[in-house]
């Protein structure tokens, strides 16, 4: 089979590998998508320190089963599915309660196992144990699908932050995940959602959502913005999807009296310090939360959010490649010319879904 294996910094190239063969408690998947995400291409250009490469990278994959090991049981050849690349150890207490995100024992798919920019991944024996595994709803395409872990991410972000009917959400961050959490909280019901990003080039392509305002920090104080349009009060919830120091310390500073601030995006590992008015957070009653990842709950319910169009995963995913063009998928992602890019290795297979979304670039 061909896949794109990460051999170090800067080296990635399409080859031919063994298909992989089933083994007890697996499950073969074909792959229709998988998406790139901000975390790939970081690997890509500057390593990770929890990967060792020979590997196959991808891990927003969606497929088709197209082996079934025999000591596997409720999964069948041709079902639709999605894969949640964190596999925690289902005994612990985090796994019990639900956070299998937080387990100490957890492994990942794309770091510990061969993920999907390839023509087949399998599926690990501890994924398919610890239900990571989400069945496609019909109404879904694979391109749609391959959305729905970086969604379940987003999702684990704002659980915590109990979004009230009403509230007024700031979202620091205007590329797909700023714009995937704006959906979420407007969905949950906030009043009225602002985006705010230092690229004027993503706020005008997030225009096409139709938030309540757009924030352009390289234009406008962002602070005295979110203070003009809330009466001096501030936004109820705040959430930084942008990884610096600065966009933290903004957050922060633009929450309202027992205002809630997600840090979801983590900061460089040589720099992950900021700036902390203690005080203002003592006498607000601000609460910070960070967040991590995903557990397989987040995936089923983020593959509902695509299909009852609450988060429209059309506006999002602006671009497909090929496997073979998996690095002008990057570099699109890398210029902002994209949103979310997806990499298909059957894209001939997935034409009818290409043209279910309006304005889809597509390399051939």
């Amino acid at each position: 089979m061909k896949a794109a294996v990460y051999r170090g910094t800067e080296q990635m190239e399409v080859e031919e590998m063994e298909k992989p063969v089933i083994q007890p408690g697996t499950i073969l998947l074909k792959v229709k998508a998988c998406a790139i995400c901000g975390g790939d291409l970081r690997t890509f250009r500057h390593g990770h320190a929890a990967i060792k490469p020979p590997i196959v990278l991808g891990h927003e994959t969606a497929g088709e089963i197209v082996e079934v090991a025999d000591d596997v049981t409720g999964f069948q050849i041709g079902e639709r599915v999605i894969v949640a690349p964190g596999i925690g150890c289902t005994i612990c207490s985090y796994c019990s309660s639900g956070w299998q995100n937080m387990c100490y024992s957890r492994k990942t798919i794309a770091h510990h196992y061969n993920g999907g920019f390839a023509e087949y991944m399998l599926i690990p024996a501890g994924a398919v144990r610890a239900n990571n595994i989400n069945r496609i709803p019909a109404e879904v395409t694979y391109l749609e699908a391959s959305l729905a872990e970086p969604l379940a991410c987003v999702l684990n972000g704002q659980e915590n932050m109990n979004i009230s009917l009403g509230d007024t959400v700031a979202v620091i961050g205007a590329g797909p995940i700023g714009c995937m959490h704006a959906e979420v909280a407007r969905a949950r019901g906030a009043g009225k959602v602002f985006l705010i990003n230092r690229s004027a080039t993503r706020l005008e392509a997030a225009k096409a959502f139709g938030f309540d305002a757009y924030i352009d920090l390289s234009k406008t104080d962002g602070l005295q913005a979110v203070l003009d349009l809330t009466g001096g009060i501030g936004a109820n919830v705040v959430i930084v999807t942008a990884g610096t120091a600065e966009a933290q310390q903004l957050g922060i500073s633009m929450a309202s009296k027992m205002g809630k601030v997600c840090l979801f995006a983590g900061l460089p590992k040589n720099t992950p310090t900021i700036e902390l008015d203690a005080n203002f957070i003592h006498y607000r009653q601000i609460t910070i939360y960070g967040t991590f990842s995903s557990a397989p709950r987040h995936n089923a319910l983020a593959l509902e959010m695509i299909r009852s169009g609450k988060v429209s995963a059309k506006k999002l995913l602006t671009h497909v490649v090929p496997l073979g063009k998996i690095r002008t998928g990057m570099d699109c992602i890398d210029d902002r010319s994209a949103m979310r890019v997806a990499v298909s290795p059957c894209l001939d297979e997935l034409e009818a879904e290409i043209a279910r979304i309006p304005g889809l670039t597509v390399y051939r």
